[in-house]
């Protein structure tokens, strides 16, 4: 097994897209059934081994309220990726990922993968459902190529409270900073 040392990503999106919750979920926390939104941010390091890869995470959860945004560009500095959250039970959620990803490619130096996670599929029907699915898939097509800094790399459906494709999610994104930066040491 190789150690790979610390690989900073944000979560981001607006306000109870359950971020946290993705998180606390990939961390193996108990999941609080009282919610509570994150103010400014909420950093946490998660160590997870999967197969032949250990990473360390370093998680920025990013309060989504259009207060911190100021303080987000700031936070943004330095990351290496990103987890970009909607909740499909809220379509507003859906329709400001554009502005998120304009918001971010403003704040960072070095181009960064992104994953689009569409949260609390629990929520829909399998229709509804598959609706959101196929409209994120095209999201990430559209916008794959359009920001200088930000490589939209693909579309996951989650549920944060029963783990669907949260450890996928999560790995997946620390599988790809780990194989960049393994690229850019090449000579």
């Amino acid at each position: 097994m190789s150690v790979y040392g610390t690989v900073k990503i944000v979560l981001l999106g607006d306000y109870a897209t359950g971020k946290t919750t993705l998180k606390r979920s990939f961390m193996g926390l108990h999941l609080d059934e009282v919610y509570m939104s994150t103010l400014g941010v909420d950093l946490a390091s998660h160590k997870h081994i999967d197969e032949d890869i250990e990473i360390m995470f370093q998680i920025w959860d990013l309060g989504g309220q259009k207060e911190y945004a100021k303080l987000r560009k700031k936070q943004y500095v330095g990351s290496e990726g990103g987890l970009l959250v909607f909740d499909k039970s809220r379509p507003e959620t859906f329709a400001n990922l554009e502005k998120w990803l304009r918001e971010l490619n403003s704040s960072i130096k070095e181009r960064i993968p992104i994953l689009v996670l569409g949260n609390k599929e629990d929520l829909m029907e399998e229709e509804q459902n598959n609706l959101w699915n196929d409209q994120a898939i095209a999201f990430v097509k559209e916008f794959s190529d359009k920001f200088s800094k930000i490589d939209l790399i693909d579309f996951y459906s989650t549920c944060a409270l029963t783990g669907i494709n949260v450890n996928e999610a999560f790995t997946d994104l620390g599988r790809i900073i780990i194989r960049q930066k393994s690229d850019q040491m090449k000579i």
